[in-house]
This record gives structure tokens, C-alpha cells and sequence, in this order.
């Protein structure tokens, strides 16, 4: 494995602001302590609750959703003139072990390929009906339906920014864990269909992304055929080596002007791991990675992408809340996924506010 990690003077100083802001925390929840970029064209947001843990090892990711899903969520979506509509519930089929699909060492194909089935269905459904499908994970398997079907709704020629400790990038022939939550990107990309085995459970997957359109965010944690992979497909890549040389404001207008062809930018799906901030911010997560983004950083991301105004779909996955060394980790981790999410759709740090509201004058 190669680890890069991040731990100097300015990391450490953004570590002693968020927690300056996060200290009381828990607060938040019960009050809407942000700052909205007011958009005045109404969004609706499709929350997908992807129910599902069996692309990786450890149970609880299939808890994500139901953690993720708070009143503090929906109420921030809501001031923010991007309400949340009806909210489509996926959990994985029971598959008897004597139909369950296995290939080498990698476990669980018909499961996995049953839901990313429903997931890019979903999807589909959600953008044709004019939403921004958002899903809420699970593990980052999923990401083979969520891109699927933003894919096949607008097309091909969209840019994919995988924001991530990990490339996710192995196939089945090179995953050490055989573990699919490690290798949807394999599946999506057109280059990568050649080092694809035959899968039997995902015929109905075809690739449906150009390498050329995607942009990794965050890598500080690959495998060495990884590693071979993004440099031979030439694939854009800013580690968090790169995000210190640069800061986040270069790395994400060089990713905005890397995805706009011919003066357009390209529709975007953006697919967050939460294990792309450094464990401070998120404990609660299968395969924490040192020296990560910080919460600001992240939150950086989603504002600027939301200020493009091209935003497609977005997905938050690897929450899981069994993982903890008490309550406060999970809470942490809870706290930091959902302002990311919310800065996609305009959410800053300094309070939401509803149209119309005004701070009443005092009689004198």
C-alpha cells in the first residue's frame, strides 16, 4: 500500500479552528448555524437511502443513511431553496449463499450488482423528473449504479469528481480484499473494461465514462496496480500532497477548468468518501487514512461546485456508525458528512436563513 500523509503547521492550524467551530457541535443540530449562497432557482433534492454494507467487510454502513437523515438535513436543504422530495429506500435482497455469485476472492457480486441495479434505476428516474439525486451510503460500491445512472440519463460526456482517500480503482483480478466498495471505478471507465473478467451478476453494467473526464480529489492511500492505472490512463489526480502545494482554491479551479470543454463545463457527479477527511473529522468510517482533508477544505468542494451551477448528482457513502470508540465519533463523523453534503447546495458556516424573514424593529 502507499500512504502519503499530511502533518505540518498549516494542517495543525486548521485543525485547531474546526475544532474552535465544532466544539458545540451537537448544538448545530438543533440550530441552523450556516450561511447559504441564496439560490434563487429552485433545486429539489432525491434523497436516495442506499441501505447496503456488503461490498466491504464491516457491518454497519448499511446504518449510514438513517444517521445521515436529520431533521438538521432536511431543514438546511429546505432554507436553502432545495428541498428534499420523497426519499427512495434501497436495501440489499437476501440472496441464498447457493445463488450468491463469487469470482477469485471477491464476494458478494449478485447482492452488490442487484442493488446498483435498483440505485442506477433511481438515479435515471430522478433526473429525468428534474431532482439531484443525492444518494445517501453505504459503502462506495454503490457508486457503480449512482454513476451508472447519471451516466445514462445525460450522456456520457459527464465529468466525474471522486473525492477520496483511495483511488477505488482495483479490478477484480487485483483487489488484495476482494472487496468491491475498492473497485467501482474499474467498472465505469471505458479504458478499464479490457482488465474486467467476465462477471456473470454485472452483464447489465457497461462502462459509460471516458478516464479523460474524471478528476480524483484527496488520494493519499493506493495499491500499487492503483497506482499503475491512474498514471497509464493519465487519469487527473490531485493527492494531498498536491492539495498542499497547491491549497484547495487551485486544486478546484484547475479541476473546473480541466471538465469544461470547448467553454462548457461538463455535468457533474460527485461521488464523497467520507474517509477523504482526515479521521479528526470523521472517525466513524471503515478505512480512515491519516493526514486527509479538513472539514473546511471539504466543505470548499461543495461550494464551489455549487456555485457552477452544474451539479448532477452527488453521492456520501462509508458512514458507519459501529465504528466508535464511544458516541462522540459517531456524532463527529455525522456532523462533518452532512454540512458536506449541504455545502453542494449552498451551505456555508455562518447560518441559513428562509426568504421572506426579516429581525423584527423594537418599539421605542
Amino acid at each position: 500500500m502507499i500512504s502519503i500523509y499530511r502533518v505540518d503547521s498549516k494542517f495543525l492550524a486548521h485543525i485547531k479552528w474546526a475544532f474552535f467551530v465544532t466544539t458545540n457541535y451537537s448544538k448545530s443540530f438543533k440550530f441552523n448555524y450556516s450561511k447559504m449562497i441564496h439560490n434563487k432557482t429552485k433545486k429539489t433534492v432525491s434523497l436516495i437511502n442506499a441501505k447496503f454494507s456488503r461490498g466491504q467487510g464491516k457491518p454497519g454502513t448499511e446504518l449510514g443513511p438513517s444517521f445521515l437523515k436529520t431533521k438538521f438535513l432536511l431543514s438546511n436543504l429546505e432554507n436553502l431553496n432545495c428541498p428534499a422530495i420523497e426519499s427512495v429506500e434501497l436495501e440489499e435482497e437476501k440472496v441464498p449463499s447457493h445463488e450468491e455469485e463469487q469470482f477469485l476472492h471477491n464476494r458478494n457480486l449478485r447482492s452488490i450488482s442487484q442493488i446498483n441495479k435498483k440505485l442506477s434505476n433511481s438515479v435515471q428516474e430522478a433526473i429525468k423528473d428534474g431532482h439531484v439525486p443525492v444518494l445517501l451510503g453505504g459503502d462506495h460500491s454503490l457508486a457503480i449504479g449512482s454513476v451508472h445512472g447519471t451516466a445514462n440519463a445525460l450522456g456520457s460526456h459527464i465529468g466525474l469528481i471522486w473525492v477520496d482517500a483511495h483511488a477505488d480503482i482495483n479490478t477484480p483480478l487485483t483487489s488484495v480484499t476482494g472487496n468491491l466498495h475498492g473497485q467501482p471505478v474499474s467498472f465505469l471507465l471505458y479504458e478499464l473494461d479490457k482488465y474486467l473478467p467476465k462477471l456473470e451478476a454485472f452483464s447489465w453494467v457497461k462502462p459509460c465514462l471516458s478516464a479523460r473526464n474524471m478528476v480524483y480529489i484527496g488520494l493519499r492511500d493506493l495499491d500499487p496496480e492503483e497506482t499503475i492505472l491512474v498514471e497509464k490512463y493519465k487519469i487527473k489526480a490531485y493527492s494531498m500532497s498536491d492539495i498542499q502545494r497547491l491549497g484547495i482554491k487551485q486544486v478546484l479551479k484547475e479541476t473546473i477548468d480541466y471538465l469544461t470543454i470547448d467553454g462548457e463545463l461538463m455535468p457533474l457527479h460527485v461521488s464523497v468518501d467520507i474517509d477523504s477527511l482526515d479521521p479528526w473529522f470523521a472517525p466513524s468510517t471503515g478505512t480512515p487514512v491519516l493526514g486527509g482533508l479538513t472539514l473546511p477544505e471539504l466543505m470548499y468542494i461543495g461550494n464551489k461546485i455549487h456555485e457552477t451551477g452544474k451539479l448532477s448528482a452527488l453521492d456520501l457513502v462509508e458512514v458507519n456508525p459501529l465504528l466508535k470508540n464511544n458516541d462522540h465519533d459517531v456524532e463527529k463523523t455525522v456532523f462533518s458528512a452532512s454540512r458536506a453534503i449541504l455545502s453542494f447546495f449552498g451551505y456555508k458556516t455562518l447560518g441559513t436563513k428562509k426568504d421572506g424573514h426579516q429581525v423584527p424593529l423594537a418599539k421605542k
